[in-house]
């Protein structure tokens, strides 16, 4: 087993918590009557805007390219260690520098068919046989999937357990390049407490490749 195909993410799981103090003093406003200082309404007020605002943020995303792949990632997301990588795997990104939850890599080539199912089945048989993602992987919705840039492409949802214990699910998304006929991998996997379904399927769908490149 290479490292890179080891190297699936083995997670840490952050928790943080937001306090209503700016909602309180808000309504204790309300409760008398409105009649507080001015200053102290006008504070009270601004911390839902800057609540909402830390959110804006906190969804915003970043453009980013593995190989011939461009795609978004959240902001604050930072590149992989290329000590991580020296199998098909050759490149990505992780949701944190320290401790990573989530992590998006890229395949430029598995294999030499330009079929991207033919190439997704090879994968789904290391993991079944090959232990890649432990053992508790299973497969799940496999479908052709429509990617810019790409001849043909193909995409299939997976769920395993990572060495601690944390459930995970991941996807990997297949696509053609016109020109060359090799089939490009990416993989978004990661806890399935931080790697929500809706934040991977704006990952997936903000995939673009590059043909030729």
């Amino acid at each position: 087993m290479s490292r890179g195909e080891d190297n699936t993410v083995k997670l840490n799981v952050r928790k943080t918590t937001l306090g209503c103090a700016g909602l309180a003093l808000a309504l204790s406003l309300t409760a008398c009557g409105g009649s507080g200082d001015s200053s102290e309404s006008q504070n009270a007020g601004d911390a839902p805007q800057a609540q909402e605002a830390q959110q804006a943020k906190k969804g915003s995303m970043q453009d980013v390219m593995l190989d011939q792949v461009s795609l978004e990632v959240p902001e604050g997301w930072v590149k992989s260690p290329a000590e991580d990588f020296d199998g098909d795997w050759t490149e990505g990104y992780d949701d944190s520098a320290d401790a990573p939850t989530i992590r998006v890599r890229v395949a430029p080539e598995i294999n030499d068919s330009p079929h991207p199912d033919v190439v997704e089945a090879e994968l789904a048989a290391r993991a079944q046989v090959g232990g890649f993602y432990g053992d508790e992987w299973k497969g799940g919705k496999r479908e052709k999937a429509d990617i810019d840039g790409a001849s043909r492409g193909f995409k299939a949802d997976f769920t395993y357990v990572a060495g601690d214990g944390s459930p995970m699910r991941g996807r990997w998304i297949l696509m053609t390049d016109p020109e060359t006929n090799k089939v490009v991998t990416i993989e978004i996997a990661g806890e399935q407490e931080t790697l929500s379904e809706d934040l991977m399927e704006k990952i997936a769908d903000s995939i673009e490749l590059k043909p030729g490149k």
